[in-house]
């Protein structure tokens, strides 16, 4: 590759973000005031969602369908995939906060190998270094929460090796708690991380009636424990649901970033 065609890539990637973040703003006017999130959430004293969106990385256009909501959410976003920093970029110029999607071993073993997982079968070397290479690459997240990881976070010594790195870089950590045995919260507690977990996935099924169902009982998490964290991802009945459904959500609970959960 010549000289002049690395520099006209490099110009390219350094604009992406920018140009991209300018016709999110253009083509969603009604969004216009994204970066204060408007007055669509009247009642800071309302129960409060801190929703992440997980899987970010590979589609843009799934940015711009979560961007289309116009409420404070958290995006965890896989690294090393083709748009994962310029995502992490925009979507931290959207005001949204920025978490690590970090792929980790699960039980379930035929799921496509797009990135190498977090497991116990690598050595402390190979773990850390390949821990290292995926929070460096987004370094502007604020945060980490796991992707997959039945297998890994069930692991005390293995999630011992992840969160002792994690907090060497002053990340928050949130359990996704994909397996009810994970132990990955109760050690970053006893670590001194900041650290949280998931109380459900609002899409664990793709079924409308099962997301409404969902959103009824998370609303009622909130309710009682006054904020809660739980996970998403940007699936098209997930966001039709939501635009759908936000003016009669948003009058019985509030959505948050992870920075405002934690009070950052």
């Amino acid at each position: 590759m010549s000289k002049s065609l690395k520099m006209i890539l490099l110009v390219v990637l350094i604009l992406a973000p920018i140009i991209f973040y300018k016709i999110l703003n253009q083509k969603d006017n009604r969004h216009a005031s994204i970066l204060h999130f408007g007055n669509k959430q009247k009642g800071a004293d309302k129960p409060a969602i801190a929703l992440i969106f997980d899987d970010f990385g590979e589609s843009l256009n799934d940015l711009r369908e979560v961007y289309s909501l116009g409420i404070p959410l958290t995006v965890s976003i896989l690294p090393n995939l083709k748009f994962s920093k310029n995502i992490a970029h925009i979507a931290y110029r959207c005001n949204f906060s920025v978490f690590v999607h970090l792929p980790m071993e699960s039980k379930e073993k035929d799921y496509k190998l797009k990135y190498k997982f977090i497991s116990s079968s690598l050595s402390k070397r190979e773990i850390k270094l390949l821990l290292r290479n995926y929070l460096n690459s987004i370094r502007i997240a604020i945060g980490v929460n796991n992707h997959m990881g039945s297998q890994a976070t069930e692991n005390l010594e293995l999630m011992n090796l992840v969160l002792e790195e994690i907090k060497k870089y002053g990340l928050v950590f949130v359990d996704s708690r994909t397996s009810s045995e994970s132990v990955a919260y109760q050690e970053a507690q006893r670590l001194g991380l900041i650290s949280g977990y998931n109380e459900g996935f609002l899409d664990y099924s793709d079924d409308l009636a099962n997301i409404e169902k969902r959103m009824e009982e998370l609303i009622k998490k909130a309710q009682t424990q006054g904020k809660i964290i739980a996970i998403a991802h940007p699936r098209k009945n997930t966001v039709d649901f939501l635009k759908k459904n936000l003016p009669i959500i948003l009058e019985k609970v509030r959505f948050i970033t992870i920075k405002e959960y934690f009070e950052l």
